[in-house]
């Protein structure tokens, strides 16, 4: 779509901006992306840092002179990304006539011949610069409007620097800020260019002048420069809510509930003191949360969980909406040295009040400590708990959820709880339970029994679901962690089987953070939806990617060391740079005597073959957030939740075992429907 019509001589470049543009070059209505690249020395290298640092110290500034004119060049070709209109992106570097290689270390946009096409200008070091002009097609495909907003007449451009567009075009609404200025010391042409595709008007244009002055355009011919001045501009209300908003105009304001202020304690990153390269810290999760009817007055109440030293707290909803805290004298402060992971409330004794039932976890505990243990919380009534300390068998490990269902049909809310992880030996999973209730609100371990290979999970459980998946009348189990695969357990009636590998599923290892079910697609069967990492993330894979953890005491010290890797077509290479992993893992480093030579090597000269088979090993080959539809008979037809339901770490909630439409919660957005792609596509 582009040729090189020229190198302006004379012209060489200076400027170290490394440059990226945002603009619509294909005239399509969506903002491309143009990557300046090359790098003419590489004065960032660590072995020249280091060496260099020592000659110069040393007085050798000749040596640290003819290092720096040794220092290897990068030169590489530019990119283009076009823009799929669904925050993808697909490289169009070689197909739009981007390749020649370079140092490019700042361009600029602008339609240099005035033919309703963005040309490119490149600015290149020790080369002259490059003139782009674009090619595209002038055809009913790529109709494109420019727009030269002109202030005040004594005031031309400036007046209109921070002016607000927005060009609503059939159902496609863009937003420009009028701004010529790119990086440090750049400017592009001061017009604004809208790219349209194949619609040949637009139906509104509107303007906010900086001033507070504002006009509106309708019905707008395209393919033209229209100039637009602010001496014709009236005062009016800037963009805003609507005074009628109709149904397809709904705009949000942020709610806020009288009684519900929280303020989450500040991120204990004491975690790294333990093991430096977690991943993140693992206890900076949030509160666990449960809302139930605890005091009987048919509205729904809040418990807040504690963390260790601040007790939970319990938020009594009132007629008008809003909360105040409970006066009851509650257990909680008591208690307050537990850390809550999860929370549900159920009626565990059958006397029709909603019990609470409290999971423990920690990072930082000690094993078997008995401030892992879980707690029931009997309702004595108008929402006033006491603890049964003899509701529940002993439970000295890190959990991370609960889940209520009857299991074996008897008509008694049984229990899953997740074990999250061992304490201080990421990413060590811990076991698992099923715990059967007597009818009393008393609960026995029967995890052994029925569901044994729970005991060791392979994997760190995040959520979990009840769902009879089959169709056979008996409530099934769904569980997902972080490095595990989605996971069906079958219940036979009297105990459970790992179903998962006859489901009809490709491999679904991934950092799954939460499950719920419903019947999404109408047809009778409950399907389910899956959220996981996103795929907007540092940590990533790909059909030829996996990410990995090998994880084990590397170095004698008795702490468990992690070392995240990338396999890249079967070889696996460690994330981490030499400083930091040298750091944790001194064996891993002083084998090289360069930091380059450490980049280079694979996993398996980092680490001894002892090492690696005796180290915990996890992969993960899909950050994906899923629906998994329900095809009948246990079988499952996998596909990826559409547009940015994907992208960011997904939580999705659902009532289990019910066909209600489920929430899907993706970074600040909240969407409901009864499909994924009605919610968040």
């Amino acid at each position: 779509m582009f040729s090189e019509i020229s190198r302006l001589a004379g012209v060489s470049g200076t400027d170290w901006s490394w440059s990226a543009l945002f603009a619509d070059f294909d005239n399509d209505g969506y903002k491309d992306i143009f990557i300046g690249n090359g790098y003419p020395k590489a004065v960032n290298d660590l072995d020249y840092m280091a060496a260099a640092y020592s000659a110069t110290r040393s007085g050798k500034t000749a040596v640290a002179r003819r290092m720096l004119r040794d220092l290897p060049a990068y030169e590489f070709p530019n990119f283009v990304f076009r823009n799929n209109g669904d925050l993808t992106f697909t490289d169009k570097s070689k197909a739009w006539g981007i390749d020649q290689p370079g140092f490019s270390y700042g361009a600029a946009y602008a339609d240099l011949n005035n033919d309703g096409k963005l040309d490119l200008v490149v600015n290149n070091i020790n080369a002259p610069a490059s003139v782009y002009e674009n090619v595209l097609p002038t055809d009913d495909a790529h109709h494109y409007l420019e727009i030269r907003l002109e202030g005040e007449p004594h005031r031309k451009l400036s007046a209109a620097i921070g002016a607000q567009v927005v060009v609503t075009a059939g159902a496609k609404k863009q937003y420009f800020y009028s701004s010529p200025y790119r990086g440090f010391m750049s400017s592009m042409d001061d017009r604004i260019h809208v790219g349209l595709g194949n619609l040949a008007h637009v139906d509104t244009l509107e303007i906010d002048w900086p001033d507070g002055r504002r006009q509106v355009l309708a019905n707008v011919v395209a393919d033209r420069l229209l100039a637009v001045r602010q001496t014709d501009a009236t005062k009016g209300p800037s963009f805003g809510p609507p005074a009628n908003p109709t149904s397809t105009e709904r705009w949000f304001e942020p709610e806020h509930f009288a009684g519900l202020a929280y303020k989450e304690p500040a991120a204990f990153q004491a975690d790294f003191s333990v093991q430096p390269l977690l991943p993140y810290v693992i206890s900076a999760h949030g509160p666990a949360i449960a809302a139930g009817d605890a005091n009987g007055d048919g509205l729904d109440d809040i418990y807040i969980g504690g963390s260790a030293g601040l007790a939970g707290r319990l938020v009594i909803q009132r007629r008008d909406g809003s909360f105040a805290e409970s006066n009851q004298g509650q257990p909680w402060e008591t208690d307050k040295a537990f850390d809550d992971w999860a929370a549900v409330f159920f009626d565990a004794n059958g006397d029709g009040r909603p019990d609470l039932y409290v999971a423990s976890g920690s990072y930082m505990a000690t094993s078997s400590s008995p401030l892992l243990q879980d707690r029931l919380y009997i309702n004595q009534g108008n929402g006033r708990f006491v603890r049964d300390p003899s509701a529940l068998p002993q439970m000295l490990t890190s959990k991370g959820t609960v889940r209520v269902g009857d299991f074996n049909g008897d008509g008694r809310p049984d229990l899953f709880v997740g074990g999250r992880l061992t304490p201080r030996r990421y990413p060590s999973p811990t076991r698992s339970y099923i715990l059967r209730n007597d009818g009393n609100g008393h609960f026995t371990d029967v995890t052994q029994e029925v569901a044994p290979m729970l005991i060791s999970p392979g994997g760190m459980v995040t959520d979990a679901a009840w769902i009879d998946f089959d169709g056979d009348g008996h409530l099934d189990l769904v569980t997902v962690g972080e490095w595990m695969p989605i996971r069906f357990l079958k219940n036979e009636g009297n105990r459970f089987a790992d179903v998962t590998q006859s489901t009809g599923l490709p491999s679904t290892h991934g950092w799954w953070y939460s499950v719920a079910t419903g019947d999404f697609d109408g047809d009778g069967r409950l399907d389910i939806v899956a959220g996981n990492l996103g795929l907007n993330y540092s940590y990533t894979t790909s059909k030829d990617t996996v990410f990995e953890v090998y994880a084990g005491n590397f170095t004698g010290n008795q702490t468990t060391d992690v070392v995240l890797a990338e396999s890249v077509n079967g070889t696996s290479y460690s994330l981490s740079g030499m400083s930091p992993l040298g750091r944790a893992v001194y064996t891993a480093a002083i084998k090289f005597p360069t930091f380059g030579s450490f980049a280079a090597a694979p996993l398996a000269q980092l680490l001894s073959p002892e090492q690696l088979k005796e180290a915990i090993h996890y992969s993960a080959d899909t950050f994906a957030s899923v629906v998994l539809h329900n095809d009948g008979g246990g079988r499952f037809t996998m596909s990826r939740l559409p547009g940015a339901s994907s992208y960011a770490t997904l939580t999705v909630t659902a009532d289990s075992i019910s066909s209600s439409p489920a929430i899907f919660t993706t970074s600040s957005r909240i969407c409901r429907g009864k499909t994924p792609a009605m919610a968040c596509g």
